[in-house]
């Protein structure tokens, strides 16, 4: 079933879209995909007759790096490899899910409504402790994976269709017996290993770079020097806050919020009460007539209805709080008087006030300021809209940004130097993440010199900008990239000198030299690993690189890429343990075994389902260079 989604985080803008998307929850009946017609948008992947377009790619990208820029607290957007990371997978669990959904549809296999409503309704999540379905906890658990009605649903029915065309086949998948034993061999094996790493940082370079050098590196990687656009701009800013703080609400509204909000300003007199409650009338009758001989009432409460000191103390409570004749009684007797015993439908109950807080009344006089303030936040939105619409009508009939600056005493700042990538040369610093924003930079570069733009939202407001200056992009002087220029030839240098050493060892190592031979003939330093297994790691390698080198016999070499460095590396040893494992250890080992094998199952079988249908995927339409 559906992994629980994230912790709930308190978002008023969460709660505004999720009231508005759960309220439909009961109409599971004809819901359709959630773009409607794809319009123009070009399709990504194409299984037979599902298509995914190029908006819903894209509005799964944004809800991804939405939740990770939540996680993590930064943007990632600039970040080429990690953009290109999410869209790939983005793109193999839609394929996934069309050649699922294709499938799905030929084999008639179809998830009804019912069966969704009745996983819903049934998933502990969003139980209440009485067995009922609690709406709440469903549209609190929707917020925090930031996802619809509509999206939940539909992946609760994906999840179902791919349990049942393609998990079930292949949880049967077993180890054999006769490879238990093997299993347990290969994963007991341990091996040490000997080897060499270069670092080109320690290499010397004997002589510098020439000036034919300089000049054919500057020419060939002329790309990586050209100085890219630059422009200087000139903004304002004008928040919901500032705007609010110019509305005057007038009499008449703020009474009306006042009587509208009357339980803000007026607290009820409230009660600390203390109570005892019996199953039976008899009992009940027998406390009263014990409390009424003087007894202690927590002493009464414990003798005879078995209640301890917090079981006997109510809190503070106000009239509403309690039955309507108990609250009658409690809150007409005089403070430490007995009342009761009362019936309801909990049983009886004789109670007690020991303290009385009186009604706390706050007057419209001495509220006015609170509720002009919540009145100015009310309207704030709505003032900002009108604002912009104003501007804009301003802009459009020729107002310069000094004017609307001092019509809305708003600051003008200048950012200058900026560039496509959002660096800057200055700007202010309480405003350098607006100015790094996508939306900033993409409105900087949309204008022409001297054009003041349209109004830019901004998380509180909403901002305004003029291009004040146009630097085109240009190729840097030699001059200037003379010293990149040199380390980049060094770097280079120190590259082909490390590679040549890695093949004067191989070439050594292939002609029946050892790895200490060589070591010693290159006065390469030479380390040595303790035995491990394939779980097992050494120098900073990962699993995948353990891997490779588990495969290698021993005194045979393998050149590792590590970080710019290179290591050679040889098998000295393997030291097969001949102890039976555990139970333990061997199921954790079976269990690895199979949960690789139906994972590579599951994926094959996928595969050929979408051998039956005619399949594109069409990276170049999200901004991927292959098509398949």
């Amino acid at each position: 079933m559906i992994e629980k989604i994230r912790s709930f985080q308190d978002s008023w803008i969460v709660k505004g879209i999720l009231g508005l998307t759960a309220l439909s929850f009961m109409s599971l009946f004809g819901i359709t995909g959630y773009l409607g017609s794809a319009g123009k948008n070009k399709p990504v992947i194409q299984v037979g007759s599902t298509a995914v377009f190029q908006e819903e790619i894209s509005r799964l990208y944004q809800r991804d790096m939405q939740m990770l820029s939540r996680l993590t607290g930064e943007d990632g957007e600039n970040n080429e490899a990690l953009r290109n990371s999410l869209l790939q997978g983005i793109v193999q669990k839609e394929l996934s899910k069309a050649i699922i959904n294709e499938t799905a549809d030929d084999y008639n296999v179809k998830v009804g409504d019912d069966l969704i409503r009745q996983i819903i309704f049934s998933q502990a999540e969003f139980i209440n402790p009485d067995g009922r379905f609690n709406m709440d906890k469903f549209r609190r658990l929707l917020q925090t994976s930031n996802m619809s009605e509509k999206e939940y649903i539909e992946l609760l029915r994906q999840d179902i269709l791919k349990q049942h065309l393609v998990q079930t086949p292949v949880e049967e998948l077993n180890t054999p017996k006769t490879a238990e034993s093997l299993l347990n061999k290969i994963a007991n094996q341990r091996k040490t290993f000997k080897y060499i790493l270069i670092n080109p940082d320690m290499l010397n370079v004997d002589r510098k770079i020439s000036d034919e050098e300089l000049e054919q590196y500057y020419e060939d990687f002329s790309v990586q020097f050209i100085e890219p656009e630059k422009r200087d701009v000139s903004f304002l800013v004008i928040s919901s806050d500032s705007l609010a703080k110019k509305i005057m609400p007038s009499d008449a509204e703020i009474k009306a919020y006042y009587q509208e909000n009357i339980d803000q300003f007026v607290i009820p007199e409230q009660r600390q009460v203390l109570q005892m409650a019996f199953d039976d009338e008899e009992t009940a009758n027998k406390a009263a007539e014990s409390l009424k001989s003087g007894k202690d009432f927590y002493a009464v409460a414990k003798e005879f209805a078995g209640q301890d000191k917090a079981a006997t103390e109510l809190g503070l409570v106000s009239k509403d709080m309690l039955i309507a004749d108990m609250a009658d009684e409690v809150f007409s007797a005089k403070i430490n008087e007995v009342v009761g015993p009362f019936q309801s439908d909990m049983g009886w109950h004789i109670m007690k006030a020991v303290k009385i807080v009186p009604v706390k009344e706050t007057k419209l006089e001495a509220a006015k300021n609170k509720i002009i303030d919540a009145l100015r936040q009310e309207q704030a939105y709505e003032q900002a809209m009108d604002a912009s619409r104003e501007i804009e009508d301003e802009i459009g009939s020729g107002k310069g940004l000094d004017e609307i600056a001092s019509e809305y005493q708003a600051k003008i700042y200048n950012a200058k130097g900026l560039s496509e990538d959002g660096n800057f040369v200055t700007a202010p610093g309480k405003y350098s993440d607006l100015i790094k924003s996508a939306d900033f930079i993409d409105t900087a570069f949309s204008y022409n010199q001297g054009e003041i733009s349209q109004i830019l939202e901004t998380e509180d407001g909403f901002a305004l900008l003029r291009v004040d200056n146009i630097t085109d992009a240009h190729n840097k002087e030699i001059s200037e990239v003379k010293d990149e220029i040199a380390q980049m030839w060094e770097e280079n240098e120190k590259s082909a000198i490390m590679q040549e050493i890695v093949n004067d060892v191989l070439h050594d190592m292939e002609s029946g030299d050892k790895i200490e031979e060589v070591a010693a003939r290159f006065k390469l330093s030479l380390n040595s690993s303790a035995p491990i297994t394939r779980e097992g790691s050494f120098a900073g390698l990962n699993k995948a690189q353990i891997a490779e080198i588990f495969h290698e016999k021993v005194g045979s070499a393998k050149v590792l890429d590590l970080d710019g460095k290179k290591m050679i590396v040889t098998t000295t040893k393997i030291i097969n343990d001949q102890r039976k494992p555990s139970k333990e250890a061997a199921d954790v080992t079976k269990f690895k075994f199979q949960s690789d094998l139906s994972r590579q199952a599951a994926d094959t079988l996928i595969k050929a389902y979408g051998k039956n249908y005619k399949t594109k995927v069409k990276y170049k339409n999200i901004g991927l260079l292959e098509d398949e």
